[in-house]
């Protein structure tokens, strides 16, 4: 795997769990399970989680139309968004993966795949993760932080 196929891969993974599979229309159902296909391999499963901010329900979410690198990182991932985000990894327009890193289409896209993230819908895909890996034992859920910010619990308990 070289660096270009491993950024992708963290791209889709990291993008993923905001998608229920539920969201998704017919024609779109065998992409999106590709999209949760992640194969076994080494001795152990690292799941992250960060920056959830409590988002305890699914919501219309929309990326940005604009992102500038500075200096030499103009241009270069994360720095890059729309066509250009999707002609650098090679993903197809009009798809579920195009929706999930692009504003590109978004009032049609967000009609056709709904709300995205949530509690449950995340608590959905680390089950299914945990149990694609074949031992519940063998996955490990990390949560970088950053979960109640901005919701009212951390307001009533600062």
């Amino acid at each position: 795997m070289n660096r270009r196929e491993f950024a992708q891969m963290l791209a889709v993974a990291s993008a993923t769990p905001l998608f229920p599979r539920t969201a998704f229309s017919k024609h779109d159902q065998t992409d999106m399970n590709k999209m949760y296909d992640v194969p076994a391999f080494g001795n152990a499963r690292l799941l992250h989680i960060t920056d959830s901010h409590a988002q305890l329900k699914p919501i219309y979410f929309r990326e940005p139309s604009v992102n500038i690198g500075i200096h030499d990182e103009n241009g270069k991932p994360p720095h890059i968004v729309g066509k250009h985000l999707l002609n650098y990894f090679n993903i197809a327009n009009n798809g579920p993966r195009s929706h999930a890193f692009t504003s590109l289409d978004f009032v049609t896209a967000a009609k056709q795949y709904g709300k995205v993230g949530g509690y449950a819908h995340l608590r959905t895909l680390i089950k299914q993760l945990r149990q694609n890996y074949g031992d519940n034992d063998k996955s490990l859920l990390l949560d970088g932080g950053d979960t109640w910010q901005g919701s009212a619990t951390a307001y009533w308990t600062r």
